[in-house]
């Protein structure tokens, strides 16, 4: 018995040391809009290196306006549909897919508007700008579509 339980003990080793360098995903929100209301803002608290996510369902030819506004250098990107979530390595999301025109990583953009090119749901990511703040920043995000 003794020696069952120290192989018991020796065979979870592993999978105590993997759960302590697990680090999840920041939660993704689902935007949605009040009734007869076509715009929603979100507030948030941007972490230095962080990244919130955000979904919204949006229907082919709608024209959805996204702004973000902080003390601090905040983007967002806002990718098709099809984009995947997973994490990285280092424990960060790691997205994958295509973003809308003027709206990508290396766009900074603060302000788009653009025409839903499909149904679906498309992913808002809010992280810190190419000079992001050193300190946690809140921001608000909104969202509009016609």
């Amino acid at each position: 018995m003794k020696h069952l339980m120290a192989f018991a003990a020796l065979a979870l080793l592993p999978l105590a040391a993997l759960a302590q360098g697990v680090t999840t995903l920041p939660p993704m929100s689902v935007i949605t809009f009040n009734p007869g209301s076509n715009k929603s803002t979100m507030s948030g608290q941007m972490v230095p290196g962080g990244r919130d996510l955000y979904y919204v369902q949006a229907k082919a030819g709608q024209t959805m306006n996204v702004s973000v506004a902080s003390a601090a250098p905040v983007a967002f990107q806002v990718y098709h549909p099809d984009a995947t979530v997973a994490r990285a390595a280092d424990g960060s999301p790691l997205i994958t897919g295509k973003t809308l025109p003027d709206a990508g990583p290396n766009d900074n953009a603060q302000a788009w508007v653009g025409a839903i090119p499909r149904d679906g749901k498309y992913l808002i990511t809010v992280g810190a700008g190419a000079s992001g703040s050193a300190a946690p920043t809140p921001y608000s995000l909104t969202v509009s579509l016609q």
